[in-house]
């Protein structure tokens, strides 16, 4: 039988105290809640399931407490990391048992089957963009650096690079070229973000960077010079990932395979077999 591990990425999933009188575009956590029992319901089983950021609206107390009540009923353990809308410490004290880096920084490392997943907290205090300091860069530095047989993804809010939607982009990245340098000199076989709420890929350092659809709105696509700042509500979604090896006859030529999908969950459409299909 192959080897699979199967993981999916949830991200901006901006979750909300219920009591909020803040005006919503969409009701972000009952489009969570059918993410969730969408994963469960995958087959082969998710094995783990990375959340990439603002998983909070504003990082207040009560919204943790909906997090965790909205992610308990999935079968597969959560990965979070922190984003520009969350509070780093609040979201630490939810998720006790997560192998926390011990540092300022909210950033981690696990493995899960044979795969190394290191998580980097991109977060700027009081700000919408990244930064990464000289200390969380050789902090990633010592991780990657670490002896690894299998593949190896690394999990961060912000996308390192420019996504073309001006209004998006103007938080700005601190850090980006030495982050670049550092990554250039390590084997990464993918690199998954959040923070725009809509999917998009870019190659970084050599190295291929996805971004996840968020589970609340979604930013227009406008690559219009000074376009306006709008949202849509695209089908609510979130990213598989299916990770397993070649079949290769020596064990040093061994490669990975790492195939990414995007489930749209609430469609209104169920699958079906065409004519031509018989």
């Amino acid at each position: 039988m192959r080897e699979l591990t199967l993981l999916a990425q949830l991200t901006d999933t901006h979750v909300t105290d219920p009591a909020t009188t803040e005006v919503l575009y969409a009701d972000h956590n009952g489009r969570l809640a059918a993410a969730v029992a969408s994963i469960n319901t995958e087959s082969p089983r998710v094995d783990a399931v990375i959340a990439t950021g603002d998983l909070a609206q504003w990082g207040a107390p009560r919204e943790y407490e909906e997090l965790i009540e909205l992610l308990a009923p999935l079968s597969a353990p959560v990965l979070p990391l922190s984003g520009n809308h969350d509070e780093g410490k609040r979201l630490r004290s939810c998720f006790p048992d997560h192998p926390w880096a011990d540092a300022e920084h909210s950033s981690w490392v696990t493995n899960v089957g044979k795969v190394r997943i290191v998580g980097l907290d991109s977060t700027r205090a009081g700000e919408s963009g990244a930064e990464l300091d000289a200390e969380r860069l050789e902090w990633l530095d010592v991780a990657l650096s670490a002896d690894h047989a299998g593949p190896t993804l690394l999990a961060m809010h912000h996308p390192p690079f420019k996504s073309g939607i001006d209004w998006m982009d103007e938080g700005g990245f601190v850090g980006l070229d030495s982050f670049i340098e550092v990554i250039s000199a390590h084997r990464i076989d993918r690199i998954l973000c959040g923070h725009l709420h809509r999917p998009m890929t870019a190659v970084v350092g050599g190295h291929l960077a996805e971004v996840g659809p968020s589970t609340a709105v979604h930013v227009e696509l406008d690559l219009a010079t000074d376009a306006p700042r709008r949202v849509i509500l695209d089908p609510i979604g979130y990213r598989l990932l299916a990770v397993s090896p070649d079949d290769t006859e020596h064990v040093e030529d061994a490669r990975w395979n790492i195939v990414g999908h995007t489930r749209y969950v609430d469609t209104g459409r169920a699958a079906f077999e065409p004519d031509w299909s018989n």
